[in-house]
């Protein structure tokens, strides 16, 4: 680990030696990134997967500007149209894989008829956390298998592990394409649309983006959802679970957002800030939870942290912001987002379709309305 951190800081002194303005420098990406392997990481789920579909070739909601006023308006914290970052520190993921595991232990549910792994065992790591928040949640896959067992609220005894919910995924999360009910609010398991920093090492973000929001709608989901957990409470006119999303902008927009940044955050965090962008127009994103405000849902830090500072999408106080937190300030703009129809609408045509225009890789059980 010593050894791949000093690596790390070498090329990043070169890459800063390099100069300003040259994020593009793939050679250099290539050397800053390679520490961490990225060119093994291949993208989760099967390509006809609602969210693996790229936007072109699928039709806007005939409704769609009364949605995106509405995502606009009633699902944000503080103000209309406060889209952040988010998860690095809270309220997201953390991914394992059982080859890192130690041992075998059995699981605890403080609700034992919600998901179906009350009683039996998962591969663990007495080392492993949830991420912070209340939400205390843990995705473990096991590449050799495709298994993945999706857990919430979750505290390790010493001997066991005990959740407030939890399931094994039914399926192979290398090739599944549909949701699965008993995970999380919009019932699609917690993997799908979590975007890992391998994806942008890679150079593209080849699926849509998870974005939990305020004040999703009670009544409706619509599909791939296959359920909402929305509060009883909330509003009834809100943005159904499974309703998507995408930014209308061109490169040009893009790159006049980025070079309104503030220099501090220096090539690489633009670089990162590019992928990004490129990603919610042709993927887009879902309304997949709920949540105190609308985010965008990113591999939890106690499992990528390294990862996100090596892409400079390390927390820091720029100027009275927050980054990554306010990284989209300025792109997402109301006028540019709107709605696409269900994924039971989308047409056959679509299906398997590829980008001609993604950035180049510079590293070559009992169903419950809850996560």
């Amino acid at each position: 680990m010593m050894m791949r951190k000093t690596a790390l800081l070498v090329v990043l002194a070169m890459f800063l030696c390099v100069g300003q303005g040259r994020a593009e420098n793939s050679e250099i990406l290539q050397k800053m990134f390679a520490p961490f392997q990225p060119h093994s990481y291949v993208r989760p789920y099967g390509p006809n997967a609602p969210w693996n579909i790229p936007v072109p070739g699928i039709p806007r909601h005939p409704e769609s500007d009364l949605w995106a006023d509405r995502l606009w308006r009633l699902s944000t914290a503080d103000r209309p149209g406060n889209f952040n970052l988010g998860g690095f520190e809270d309220y997201s993921y953390p991914v394992y894989t059982a080859d890192e595991a130690t041992t075998w232990v059995a699981v605890r549910s403080r609700h034992p008829d919600w998901g179906n792994l009350h009683g039996r065992s998962i591969p663990w790591n007495p080392n492993w956390r949830p991420a912070k928040g209340s939400d205390g949640q843990v995705i473990i896959l096991d590449p050799a298998t495709g298994r993945e067992w999706n857990l919430w609220q979750v505290e390790f005894d010493g001997q066991t592990v005990v959740i407030g919910n939890g399931s094994l995924v039914d399926g192979d999360y290398r090739t599944k394409e549909d949701g699965f009910r008993p995970s999380r609010g919009c019932g699609i398991p917690y993997l799908a649309m979590l975007t890992r920093p391998e994806e942008i090492m890679q150079g593209a973000i080849r699926h849509a983006l998870s974005m939990p929001i305020k004040n999703p709608n009670r009544n409706v989901f619509v599909p791939p959802a296959t359920k909402t957990d929305a509060p009883r409470s909330g509003p009834a006119d809100g943005v159904p679970m499974g309703m998507r999303f995408a930014l209308n902008v061109t490169d040009e927009d893009i790159e006049r957002w980025i070079g309104g940044l503030p220099p501090q955050l220096g090539d690489t965090t633009r670089y990162s800030a590019r992928v990004i962008a490129k990603a919610l127009r042709e993927y887009g994103w879902f309304v997949t939870d709920t949540s105190g405000g609308a985010f965008f849902q990113f591999e939890y830090n106690g499992t990528a942290g390294e990862k996100w500072k090596a892409l400079g999408l390390d927390k820091r106080l720029i100027g009275g912001k927050e980054y990554p937190r306010d990284l989209l300030d300025g792109l997402l703009a109301q006028e540019r987002i709107y709605a696409l129809v269900p994924s039971d609408q989308y047409p056959q045509s679509v299906s398997r379709q590829r980008i001609s225009r993604a950035e180049p890789s510079p590293a070559a059980g009992a169903d419950r309305p809850r996560r």
